[in-house]
C-alpha cells in the first residue's frame, strides 16, 4: 500500500498542477478581459494587472483545479479497472482514498491562506486602475469626445485631444437641486492628483455660464473633481470592508466597532437626559439623534459582517476537501457504469456543485450577515456536499 500510495499522490499532484496552470490561465484571462472592458484600460496596464488578478482568482481556481484533477485521476483508475483490482485484494475504497483526502486537507489550508493573499491582489488591481485613470479618461475623450460621470453630475465635451491637451473643452456641472453651470475654455490640461484622488483640469481663457445668464471670463482656472465621481473605480482600501481585512485584524476591528457604538450610545444618553430635563420633547427626534441612531445601526451591521468573515474564509477554503469527497467517489461510480472520461465526470460533478453548493453558500452567507442565522451557517453548503459524497461512497463500497 505504501508503494501504491506514493503512486497515487505522485499522479494526483501531477494532474493537479497541470489543471491548476490551465484553469489559472483561463480564469486570469477572463478576469483581465472583464476588467479591461469595464474600465477601458490600455493594454500596458492590463498586463500589469495579470499577477494581481492571479492572486485574486486563486481561492476560486484551487478548488476547481482540485476537483478537475480528482475527476480525471479516478475516472482513469476506474476505466483501467484498477479500483476493481484493489477491491478484489480486500482493500476498501476508503483506504486508497485516504492519502487523497490528506492532500485535499493540505490544499484547503493553502486556499484559506490564498484568501489572505487575494486581499493584496484586489489592492494591487485598484492601484493599477487608479494610476491608469488619466490614460482611461484621455482615451475616452479621444474616441468619443465626451465624458459623463456615472451619476450624471458631470459632463465634459471636447473638440479634440492633442497628447494631454484638451481642445475647446466644455464642462457642465449639475447640482442636487438640478441647477447647472457650464465652464468653457479654449484649451486645458488634464492631470490626476493621486494624493487627493482628484481630477484636475487647468483651463485657459475660461468662460463661465450660469443659469441666470451671467457669465465672465478669466485667463486661467483650475477645475477639481473627485476621481471616484468621474469613473467607476475599485475600492482603494480606505473604506472598511471585512473581505479586505486579514483574519488577525478582524477581532480588533470588532472591538473598535463596539467602542464606537458605546461612545455614540453615551452621547445619545446625554442628549435624551438633557432633552428630558429641559422639557424639549421635539429634541428626541432631531437630526443629531437620528444621525447617531443610524451610525449605531451601521456599526452593528458591520460587526455582523465581521463575525461572518472568518468562518466564510475557512468554509470556502475547505471546499477543496469537500470537492474531493464528492469528486473521487463520483468519478469511480461513473467509471463502474462505463463512463471513464474524466472530463465527463468533472462536468457531471461540477454542474450540481454550481447549482447547489454556491447557492447554499450564498444563502448561509447572506442570512448570517443579516443575523438571521448563526455565523457558522456558511458551512451549510460544505455539509451538504459531504452528505452527497457519503452517499456515493456507500455505493462504491457496496458494488
Amino acid at each position: 500500500m505504501q508503494t501504491f500510495n506514493r503512486y497515487m499522490i505522485k499522479e494526483l499532484i501531477q494532474t493537479f498542477l497541470i489543471s491548476l496552470v490551465v484553469m489559472g490561465i483561463l480564469f486570469v484571462i477572463v478576469g483581465l478581459v472583464r476588467v479591461a472592458m469595464e474600465k477601458n484600460i490600455p493594454l500596458s496596464q492590463v498586463l500589469q494587472l495579470a499577477p494581481f488578478t492571479m492572486l485574486e482568482m486563486s481561492p476560486i481556481v484551487l478548488p476547481m483545479a482540485l476537483l478537475l484533477s480528482t475527476s480525471l485521476f479516478f475516472a482513469r483508475m476506474a476505466g483501467n479497472n484498477e479500483v476493481i483490482a484493489l477491491k478484489s485484494l480486500g482493500i476498501p475504497p476508503w483506504r486508497f482514498l485516504l492519502p487523497v483526502m490528506i492532500f485535499g486537507v493540505l490544499v484547503s489550508f493553502v486556499t484559506v491562506w490564498m484568501n489572505e493573499m487575494a486581499i493584496l491582489g484586489r489592492s494591487g488591481i485598484a492601484s493599477v486602475i487608479y494610476h491608469a485613470a488619466e490614460e482611461i479618461i484621455l482615451g475616452e475623450l479621444r474616441t468619443t469626445h465626451s465624458l459623463t460621470s456615472p451619476d450624471g453630475t458631470l459632463n465634459m465635451v471636447v473638440k479634440g485631444v492633442e497628447n494631454r491637451k484638451l481642445i475647446m473643452p466644455s464642462i457642465t456641472i449639475k447640482t442636487d437641486s438640478g441647477e447647472s453651470t457650464t465652464i468653457e475654455a479654449q484649451s486645458a490640461e488634464l492631470k490626476i492628483d493621486f494624493e487627493e484622488k482628484e481630477l484636475t483640469v487647468t483651463l485657459s481663457e475660461v468662460k463661465l455660464n450660469v443659469k441666470d445668464g451671467i457669465s465672465y471670463s478669466s485667463d486661467n482656472q483650475v477645475f477639481r473633481h473627485p476621481l471616484s465621481g468621474i469613473m467607476r473605480l475599485p475600492d482603494d482600501g480606505t473604506k472598511l470592508r471585512p473581505s479586505d481585512m486579514r483574519l488577525v485584524d478582524i477581532p480588533r476591528a470588532i472591538t473598535n466597532c463596539k467602542d464606537e457604538i458605546l461612545t455614540r450610545q453615551r452621547i445619545l444618553a446625554f442628549n435624551y437626559t438633557f432633552a428630558a430635563a429641559m422639557g424639549a420633547s421635539d429634541a428626541w427626534s432631531n437630526d443629531e439623534i437620528i444621525k447617531l441612531n443610524a451610525e449605531i445601526a451601521s456599526q452593528k451591521k458591520l460587526i455582523e459582517r465581521l463575525k461572518v468573515e472568518p468562518p466564510r474564509r475557512w468554509a470556502t477554503g475547505f471546499s477543496c476537501i469537500c470537492f474531493i469527497f464528492i469528486g473521487a467517489p463520483f468519478a469511480i461510480w461513473l467509471g463502474q457504469k462505463g463512463v471513464s472520461d474524466g472530463f465527463s465526470s468533472f462536468f457531471a460533478c461540477f454542474i450540481p456543485i454550481l447549482l447547489i453548493y454556491y447557492p447554499l453558500l450564498m444563502f448561509g452567507l447572506q442570512n448570517a450577515k443579516h443575523n438571521n442565522l448563526p455565523a457558522n451557517s456558511v458551512w451549510i453548503a460544505n455539509f451538504c456536499i459531504v452528505i452527497v459524497g457519503i452517499w456515493f461512497m456507500r455505493k462504491i463500497h457496496r458494488y
